[in-house]
């Protein structure tokens, strides 16, 4: 089935249901891979691994999978039907995620994260390919963000149900549960959380597939070698978009995966404490996406082509105070507000990657270009920035509790280059706005 999601330059109400689905698809996706990061020191003790192993678990893992998959999976979701693979990929993370639950060693344990990240490649490409096909470019940025608030709520969903998920699993009620019985509560709680994405997955096929369409002009005839002359022509842009997000990765992964861990060894406080209050501060981050987006798009529409990277440099130069105090602190509520603060800029980075995407590049390569930019993010953002931090409490400081420290330093090397790269990226930006169409060409 495929059908128009459009009317008259604005979105049909099918086209928002399909921005909710691919959202709450979002939002499990991230409590699938975050859920982890509250149980690192149980599985640590459970398997004998040390931070720099449990770091290769939480993030590297998904690294392998995305260089492996990741572009791969971009150029299929610009060939084939979204709706299939997007269906195929939140089956496999469901069922990797519930495997999780049986892993008894690292091995094991780290494969199945590896199949996790594999499924949760194609939640990406899939959405924007989707949206930017529904959407008028006037609500690209909107609709982006609506999608995208998926990840900050799923960080939430994490956070608020994962400390009474993770007491409950420790119950007896819990180990008495079909599909329970000789699991540790860790991996009682890995099990809970794969199992429901096993229903969710048929979510794909309530919307239609939009046709496809680019807002610029574009040679029809001619799709081979398309990528590679896109890329030639913008070189400039896309090496300085790679640079700058992926530092503003690396700090956003950074904090996702070590928060929990540096608020139980720093404050001695439990997921069933600090789940709760990271939930809301993340709702409050999610909700600020729309917002974003609705003023980047009105900047957009008011001649400032280089609004996407111009509005995203201003928001790092406002919350960079945050970014530098924030581990300079010894008190857990300052310390929560200023995460807060620069929960800002880092998760919701693609959206804006997304719709740039979506201005300048042709339709048949969007998906495959959006992949190679989460390639990019992910392999020095999940790749290295969370898996440095283990490395420096293991080997450098040889101190769990120096947690903060490690944050530290990745956090504030990566958060200088991403903004002096984020400003040298605006002329390239607005030259590559120069061939958009006008809004009535190509829809």
């Amino acid at each position: 089935m495929s059908g128009d999601v459009t009317l008259a330059g604005r979105a049909a109400p099918r086209g928002w249901w399909m921005i909710f689905v691919l959202f709450l698809l979002y939002v499990f996706s991230w409590v699938d891979r975050l859920i982890l990061s509250m149980m690192v020191d149980p599985i640590k003790a459970s398997l004998s691994l040390n931070d720099y192993e449990i770091g290769l678990v939480m993030t590297t893992s998904f690294a392998v999978a995305t260089s492996l998959f990741g572009i791969p999976t971009g150029w299929l979701v610009d060939r084939f039907p979204r709706r299939i693979i997007l269906f195929v990929g939140v089956m496999m993370w469901s069922i990797a995620t519930w495997l999780s639950g049986h892993a008894h060693s690292y091995g094991e344990l780290l494969a199945f994260r590896v199949l996790v990240g594999i499924g949760e490649t194609v939640i990406v490409p899939c959405a924007y390919s989707l949206i930017a096909d529904a959407m008028p470019r006037e609500q690209l940025t909107r609709a982006n963000a609506s999608f995208q608030m998926g990840g900050k709520t799923g960080s939430a969903a994490s956070f608020a149900l994962g400390g009474p998920l993770i007491a409950f699993a420790a119950t007896a009620a819990a180990a008495g549960l079909p599909l329970m019985g000789g699991l540790e509560p860790w991996q009682r709680v890995m099990v809970m959380v794969g199992l429901p994405g096993l229903v969710l997955a048929f979510l794909a096929f309530t919307f239609p597939e939009p046709a496809r369409r680019s807002f610029i002009a574009t040679d029809t005839a001619d799709k081979k070698g398309e990528l590679r002359r896109f890329l030639r022509a913008n070189a400039p842009l896309v090496i300085i978009m790679m640079v700058s997000f992926s530092c503003l990765a690396s700090v956003g992964y950074t904090l996702t995966s070590w928060v929990p861990t540096f608020m139980s060894r720093h404050f001695g406080w439990q997921p069933a404490q600090y789940g709760p209050v990271v939930a809301i501060l993340n709702l409050i981050s999610a909700a600020s996406l729309v917002v974003n987006g609705a003023i980047v798009d009105k900047l957009f529409a008011r001649g400032m082509k280089d609004a996407h990277m111009r509005f995203y440099s201003w928001l790092m130069l406002i919350v960079s105070p945050a970014a530098i105090g924030m581990f300079l602190i010894d008190s857990p509520w300052p310390f929560l507000a200023m995460y807060c603060v620069v929960q800002f800029v880092t998760v919701p980075f693609i959206v804006y990657v997304a719709g740039i995407v979506a201005l300048v590049a042709p339709n048949s390569i969007r998906a495959t270009l959006i992949a190679m930019f989460q390639f990019v993010f992910t392999m020095v953002g999940l790749g290295v920035g969370p898996a440095v931090v283990g490395a420096l409490s293991t080997f450098l400081y040889d101190d769990p509790k120096r947690i903060g420290d490690a944050m530290f330093w990745v956090i504030i090397v990566s958060f200088a280059i991403g903004f002096l790269t984020m400003r040298l990226g605006l002329a390239p930006l607005r030259r590559a706005m120069d061939g958009l169409t006008t809004p009535n060409e190509n829809a």
